[in-house]
């Protein structure tokens, strides 16, 4: 199919009780696994791919290799990068037809504006699309690191995207990366009390694994318009090719370990797609 972009993949979801995945790849299995989790539900998603991850598997293999897959699926499929402060290589990405979210989320919030809305008008006048971030999530992206959380105010999603005419914003409501110390507690009357200010921007969930899918519901039915997984995916996968490297004898042909990874990541996928559609999913 044509590639999409975030801003229209968002748009095209009218139904206020679902939401759009947006799925962390990180190599060949994960990219297979969101595309075949997606085409099997019948469902558009987005494929994310963090900063990190993509100067390590550079824009001309792994970049190109999502973009690839996304063209030749059966469904609507936006590439975007992930938590990216390094402009320069954003601009690189959006050069190469991919969105970016950048996130100036430690900066103060007057830098975090404006360095957010060069990259949109960067970003606008190639076709391409920009999320931003405003608060702080308790844990960093890498999950190594703890730093103080602070919550979206309504003030400052208002006059952040005011400032800065971002396609889509992400926002901090109790949400951190990684697994919850405990259960998740998201203040959804925050989510709604955005959603209503910023009317059709859309809002975005990070750190959307291990949330319970009552609180995912929730949410959405609040104002939630994407919802990001990564860590639910990378527990899979790395479950999943635990068990492959204590079998005895050691499969030691890569063609006995990937599609096995895959079809993990694709079965987690398929999962959180399906309570993203609001189906009755344990």
């Amino acid at each position: 199919m044509p590639q999409v972009t975030l801003r229209e993949i968002l748009a095209a979801n009218q139904d206020p009780n679902r939401v759009v995945g947006a799925f962390n790849i990180h190599n060949l299995e994960f990219i297979r696994g969101v595309v075949q989790a997606a085409e099997s539900e019948k469902t558009p998603v987005i494929m994310m791919i963090n900063e990190a991850v993509l100067k390590y598997g550079r824009i001309d293999c792994l970049g190109v290799a999502a973009l690839s897959a996304a063209k030749a699926a059966e469904v609507p499929i936006a590439v975007m990068v992930d938590h990216g402060t390094d402009r320069a290589f954003l601009k690189e990405c959006l050069d190469a037809g991919m969105d970016v979210m950048y996130d100036g989320s430690a900066l103060p919030f007057e830098q975090n504006a404006a360095q957010t809305k060069e990259m949109v008008c960067y970003a606008h006048e190639r076709g391409r699309c920009v999320e931003g971030e405003i608060g702080a999530l308790g844990i960093l992206e890498d999950g190594d690191d703890g730093v103080e959380q602070h919550l979206t105010t309504v003030r400052e999603a208002v006059a952040f995207y005011e400032q800065t005419s971002v396609d889509v914003l992400a926002i901090s409501v109790g949400n951190v990366h990684g697994l919850y110390h405990g259960e998740a507690s998201i203040n959804v009357e925050r989510i709604e009390e955005i959603h209503a200010a910023l009317g059709k921007v859309p809002v975005v969930m990070h750190g959307g694994s291990d949330i319970p899918i009552e609180t995912i519901r929730r949410s959405v039915r609040a104002g939630i318009r994407k919802f990001n997984i990564a860590t639910d995916l990378k527990i899979a996968y790395a479950q999943t090719m635990r068990e492959l490297m204590h079998a005895s004898p050691l499969p030691i042909q890569p063609l006995q370990l990937f599609p096995v990874v895959a079809k993990a990541v694709e079965e987690q996928a398929r999962h959180k797609i399906r309570i993203f559609n609001g189906e009755d999913e344990g």
